[in-house]
Parts: structure tokens; C-alpha cells; sequence
């Protein structure tokens, strides 16, 4: 089971979708960059809703020439603003990429980003004081998690985010099995089975809690399915089930 996007488009504002494969699109409209700079640009912005001075946009982007660096970022952040100023229509003197205390960052007034709203929502789930509200935050999580973060790119700066946002969705996941696992089983095995299927694949963790779910529901086949599918992930990545996993699959299949 995939979730559907809980992205949705909010009007006069441009819809950057970071998590999974990047698309940036404006009414509808997916738009794009004539020059790689303001792409790289616009997808190290979408990673920081507060913006990025401009010493550390040039140590991540253009590190080896700190000169041309600063042509190469005025020049993204002209096409940049050109191209949401002819998406939107809004006047030459609209700016879409501002420049607050010395940061660069994108206008919250005319962009939407998943990836901002995901942390958003990691953060009200750790800190939220209602059950409800923390299942909301962590719902809403998964359902923005549309993939790696800035999926296609492997510039190094990336990676670090990237996998703090696996983490991030996986630990989400987990929570969210947890607190509807006893009212919802079925939810919960809904949960955890978008988990390794879009999610991490290779997490032990998610695979044995949901083989438990799966065990105490009585369902043997399919605790093996979920075993042998385990094998064949590690496999790829020449591993094996740990003891654990193995102890959880003949706890439920004699």
C-alpha cells in the first residue's frame, strides 16, 4: 500500500516537491531552470526554510573559486526569481529569493516545500501533548514522504539530509504502528508495509515489527512472505537476518 500525497497545492504559492524525485510547479505548471546554478540553488534552499548565509552556499555549491561562486549565485538567484515572476505574474520588484541578516532564503510567501512541512510536523509529534495530535503529525509525515529527499542527486551535501529524513520517516512510522497497533492492527500493518516498501527497505526493525503484528494476528503466511522478502532485501546488500528476526520468525512459524 502507497499513501497518497498529503501535498497539496496552496494557492498563489509555488508547490516544491523535495521529497522523492524534485518538481517545482506554480498553478499546476511544472516549471524549470535554464541553468544548473539556479537549480542547485533552489534545491539547497528547500532544505532550509531559514535560509543559508551566503559563505555557506558557496562552500556547498561552488567551493573551489570563491569569486566565479558569487557570479554563479547571483546568477541562480536572477533566474530564480525570473522564473516564478513569469509562472506567477507578479511585478519585477516582487523578490522570491530574499536576503534576510546577511541568509539567503526562499520567500515563505510564495513557496510551499514538503520537505518544511515534514519538519514541521517531525517536530509536533515529539513535542505534541494529545494523542491526536501527535498521530496527525506523524500521518502527515508519511504521507509527504514521497521518497529520498531530492531523489536523482548525489552531490555530497545531500546525503547527510537525505538520510536524516529516511530516519526521520522511519522512525514515523514505527510510532505511528505502535499507537494504532492495538485498536487498528490492520492500520498498523498498513504503516508498516509502506515503510519498507518506500521508505528503507533494508530497516531489520520495521521488517520485525511487522512480522509480529502480522504473527500476533494469527497470520502465518504471512509472517513468511515478510521473512523471505527480508532475505531478498539484505541479499542485495550482502546481508542476512540478524538473530533477532530470525528468533521472531519461528516464534510465529513452526
Amino acid at each position: 500500500m502507497l499513501m497518497a500525497s498529503g501535498f497539496v497545492e496552496v494557492r498563489g504559492k509555488a508547490k516544491a516537491e523535495v521529497l522523492g524525485v524534485p518538481r517545482l510547479s506554480y498553478g499546476g505548471t511544472e516549471l524549470s531552470f535554464g541553468r544548473a546554478e539556479a537549480s542547485d540553488l533552489f534545491a539547497l534552499l528547500s532544505t532550509s526554510p531559514e535560509g543559508l548565509s551566503t559563505q555557506n552556499i558557496l562552500d556547498t555549491l561552488w567551493p573551489d573559486d570563491d569569486a566565479r561562486g558569487r557570479r554563479l549565485l547571483e546568477s541562480a538567484v536572477r533566474q530564480l526569481n525570473q522564473v516564478m515572476r513569469q509562472a506567477s505574474g507578479l511585478a519585477v520588484e516582487v523578490k522570491f529569493v530574499l536576503k534576510t541578516r546577511q541568509r539567503r532564503h526562499l520567500a515563505a510567501a510564495h513557496f510551499d516545500v514538503d520537505y518544511w512541512r515534514f519538519e514541521k510536523a517531525f517536530i509536533g509529534a515529539g513535542s505534541a501533548a494529545e494523542e491526536s495530535a501527535r498521530l496527525a503529525a506523524l500521518q502527515e509525515m508519511l504521507a509527504l514522504y514521497q521518497g529520498p529527499l531530492l531523489a536523482g542527486r548525489d552531490a555530497l551535501w545531500v546525503l547527510p539530509l537525505r538520510q536524516a529524513a529516511q530516519r526521520q520517516a522511519v522512525d514515523a512510522a514505527e510510532r505511528l504502528a505502535e499507537l494504532v497497533r492495538v485498536g487498528d492492527p490492520d492500520r498498523a500493518l498498513d504503516v508498516l508495509r509502506l515503510a519498507v516498501e518506500r521508505i528503507d527497505p533494508y530497516s531489520e526493525m520495521l521488517w520485525c515489527q511487522l512480522m509480529t503484528v502480522q504473527g500476533e494476528l494469527g497470520r502465518q503466511l504471512a509472517v513468511r512472505r515478510s521473512f523471505g522478502l527480508l532475505q531478498e532485501r539484505l541479499a542485495e546488500i550482502d546481508a542476512v537476518p540478524s538473530r533477532q528476526a530470525r528468533q521472531i520468525f519461528e516464534r510465529f512459524v513452526r
